[in-house]
């Protein structure tokens, strides 16, 4: 929020050997989260979190709106500690495994806001899906996955009669709503995000 950075600052060597060192661990890499998912959450939890104008540059990285969740995906003021296709691979596995919760959580997005409302702006356990396009944006999601696997950076060919306006809707809300480490880790994360820009700018 104050845009200061602490990791890879010079003036705090002995601060970024004890993050090298933590990362180095596979117990800590399990829970291990990202600056966009704690920007967001702490500040319905604890309240109080204002951005100061020193912080913009590295908030429109965090949230992405710099172009840095956008393929081909660049080096940038967070670190990951995981080879691309084999994060990848987990962010793959990952919508797979959940995709039958996905696409109608994906949903919420052109449905019914839910009530009673709730104070966190990214969260919004009671909303109703509309799942009248649930086999679109479905396929929508395997082509996520199929540019993942692909692993060039290129978007497959799209299913034909995908409804544009709910389609980008959807895998945006889902974009933003990537928590780690609850649902992958950074690295899948970050490419999670990207592949879904993708479609999004295809569709």
């Amino acid at each position: 929020y104050k845009g200061l950075l602490i990791r890879n600052n010079p003036k705090w060597r002995h601060v970024n050997a004890w993050f090298d060192a933590m990362e180095a661990r596979e117990e800590y890499k399990g829970i291990q989260s990202d600056y966009y998912t704690h920007c967001h959450d702490l500040p319905p939890q604890i309240g109080n979190c204002f951005s100061h104008d020193e912080a913009k540059q590295y908030a429109a990285q965090i949230d992405g709106s710099d172009g840095s969740w956008r393929l081909p995906l660049k080096t940038g003021i967070e670190p990951w500690s995981m080879e691309d296709a084999a994060a990848r691979r987990q962010a793959a596995e990952r919508v797979i495994h959940n995709h039958a919760a996905l696409v109608p959580f994906a949903l919420r997005a052109v449905g019914s806001r839910g009530f009673p409302p709730v104070g966190a702006r990214l969260s919004d356990p009671n909303a109703v899906p509309d799942m009248a396009f649930e086999t679109q944006v479905d396929a929508a999601l395997r082509h996520t996955v199929q540019a993942m696997l692909n692993g060039d950076d290129t978007c497959p060919q799209l299913s034909s009669g995908l409804p544009s306006y709910t389609v980008k809707e959807s895998l945006g809300y889902l974009r933003d709503r990537i928590s780690v480490p609850r649902d992958m880790n950074f690295a899948a994360a970050r490419q999670l995000r990207a592949h879904l820009n993708l479609i999004i700018d295809s569709v």
